[in-house]
């Protein structure tokens, strides 16, 4: 079998980029020859690994298995390979990254001055806003989330956590009074719209829990914009606490029902899962480990 893994290197490539043209640029083959990768490791498997026609292809569930089992392998020898590797070793190339622009200003802009200092050899090209699926086909090498992620082929890593609130204006909370939990739910609510549910959220209160539905009144895809139409009175909002300090303090956005906790967010780097991850994101991942 270990004739057939640089055929199977061409396959995750191809499922990753998901299609022959970009994975062809991405490894330096031509297309046709990608096209004969797949062909030869489909007949020495004798089963059919991709399901293709002229607009797209998708794996069959003999060519899911195989993805799988090799993602495990493939993950293991990253690691073999980087406990072997000198991290002495100066860095070069390019490093793309991709995070939000708030998270990112208050949070990344200082950790990745202090390492492109260490690795003066290494470019970093930083891309705001972009999508996990800019991953593959923008050639980004790791993503900083924030949150629970959605379910992806992609691997991520834990970098550190967060909380959030239940906020809204001192105006919306005098048109509304509150006497319980409860009432918040028919409320004018401001979505986050990067999430699969934004409008169910589980919160404690000691042992005692409580889910809340929403429906969306207005919805955004950045948090600053999210926190913006809060300060306006619009609407109920779950912010994070780090991006709202000052306004708590300010009284221009107060904590509704205090003693309900919502869970803590996650602050994922989340990165290709493909043969190898290169020593710099690996690297970069490590450094922001320690520092977040």
């Amino acid at each position: 079998m270990h004739a057939q893994l640089d055929k199977i290197h061409t396959f995750f490539a191809v499922v990753e980029s998901g299609s022959f043209t970009r994975a062809a640029d991405n490894l330096g083959l031509s297309k046709a020859m990608v096209s004969l990768h797949i062909k030869a490791l489909e007949q020495a498997l004798g089963v059919t690994l991709l399901a293709r026609n002229t607009r797209n292809l998708a794996l069959t569930e003999s060519g899911s298995q195989l993805y799988q089992d090799f993602k495990a392998i493939f993950s293991d020898i990253d690691l073999a390979v980087g406990r072997v590797t000198d991290d002495s070793q100066p860095l070069s190339g390019e490093l793309r990254i991709t995070s939000t622009w708030e998270f990112g200003q208050r949070f990344l802009m200082a950790p990745i001055a202090h390492f492109c200092q260490r690795h003066p050899g290494l470019k970093l090209s930083y891309n705001v806003g972009a999508s996990l699926d800019d991953l593959v086909s923008h050639k980004l090498d790791v993503a900083i989330r924030l949150g629970t992620l959605r379910d992806s082929s992609l691997k991520s890593r834990r970098l550190g956590q967060y909380r959030i609130l239940l906020v809204a204006s001192p105006r919306l909370i005098a048109r509304y009074p509150l006497q319980c939990l409860r009432e918040v739910a028919p409320l004018p609510w401001i979505h986050n719209s990067n999430l699969s549910q934004p409008g169910r959220w589980q919160l404690q209160h000691g042992e005692v829990r409580f889910e809340l539905k929403s429906e969306a009144s207005y919805s955004a895809n950045s948090a600053q914009i999210m926190r913006q139409m809060a300060l306006a009175g619009m609407g109920v909002a779950i912010l994070p606490e780090w991006l709202i300090e000052e306004d708590l303090v300010s009284g221009e956005l107060q904590i509704l029902f205090p003693g309900w906790q919502l869970p803590l967010q996650p602050i994922s780097a989340v990165f290709n899962a493909g043969p190898a991850l290169p020593r710099k994101t690996r690297m970069f991942i490590d450094y922001l480990c320690s520092e977040l």
